[in-house]
């Protein structure tokens, strides 16, 4: 640089680079004209020569000679090509975010505690946006609202007895607690069991932080009805193998037991507890294009299961 360009150099001013002045300086530079960059920027004519001047301000060196024609100047060839890479990663964003928007691509995260209920909503999500790559885990109420809340999953399917006001909490089904028990149990063939009838019976048990069992608990404190616990197991999957395999009754939702052969749920009745299985999130998080997408599907998806039962 001569001394003379380092005179026309304005100062440099830290932190004032931005994305509009590296497009008026790359339309100049591709141009070779203020008017075609103005057109093609679709802006101004002055706004063109102020961005460039202000980027030439933030940068501490002259890009563009003016006089006696447009041109670059060795720091300006060098620099036009770093901005048009900037601008490229500036484009592809762009592209990526409508694309997200669009739900073309992307990611959701689920936490499960109603498998046969949220496997219904991932099908029907799956199909009309198959661009967007989904992440399941499985875990109990308790666990699942502590990953909602601190954003370790997007979405949380789970029972509730009172949805947290704190949280958006969208209502999938309303099923009944039922009592798990074996096919050849002299309970298979009753219409309906009351806590007062289970009393002598041992129980196989959720783990802390069920909803499962806080119900079953509730509904047998309320009938002042002793709960024999004989085993404590960690997974739905899990009671009903040691029902099945003579270890004592379980609690259920209704649904719950699938097509097991082995098992029968029996309704119970009298619970005084109201549960409702549902699709929870961060308020906040509803704003996120793949969340509201999911949320938006629950109504047709819960109106086909009740359908269908």
């Amino acid at each position: 640089m001569t001394a003379k360009t380092q005179a026309e150099a304005p100062a440099r001013r830290e932190g004032s680079i931005t994305l509009s002045a590296l497009r008026a300086f790359a339309a100049v530079a591709e141009t070779r004209s203020f008017s075609e960059a103005s057109r093609l920027l679709g802006v101004t004519q002055p706004s063109v020569s102020v961005q460039l001047a202000a980027l030439e301000s933030a940068c501490g060196i002259l890009l563009c000679h003016r006089k006696p024609q447009i041109g670059l100047t060795k720091a300006g060839e060098e620099l036009f090509v770093r901005a048009r890479l900037i601008l490229s990663r500036v484009a592809e964003f762009d592209a990526s975010v409508r694309d997200l928007g669009a739900l073309k691509r992307g990611r959701l995260s689920i936490g499960l505690s109603a498998p046969y209920l949220a496997m219904a909503l991932i099908a029907a999500f799956t199909q009309r946006y198959p661009g967007v790559r989904l992440a399941t885990e499985i875990g109990n109420t308790a666990t699942l609202s502590d990953d909602v809340s601190r954003c370790r999953i997007d979405i949380g399917i789970m029972t509730l007895m009172e949805p947290p006001l704190h949280l958006a909490c969208t209502l999938i089904a309303a099923p009944r607690l039922a009592i798990c028990v074996r096919r050849d149990d002299p309970l298979a063939g009753r219409g309906a069991v009351r806590a007062a009838e289970l009393g002598a019976h041992d129980f196989v048990m959720r783990e802390e932080g069920s909803l499962t069992r806080a119900a079953l608990e509730q509904a047998f404190a309320a009938d002042r009805v002793p709960l024999r616990v004989r085993l404590v197991l960690r997974s739905r999957e899990a009671m009903k193998e040691a029902v099945a395999a003579g270890l004592g009754i379980g609690a259920l939702f209704e649904g719950e037991e699938g097509q097991d052969a082995r098992l029968v749920a029996v309704p119970f009745v009298a619970v005084p507890v109201v549960t409702g299985v549902y699709a929870v999130t961060l308020k906040e998080s509803l704003d996120i294009p793949a969340v509201r997408a999911f949320v938006d599907l629950i109504p047709a998806v819960s109106a086909s299961l009740v359908a269908s039962r």
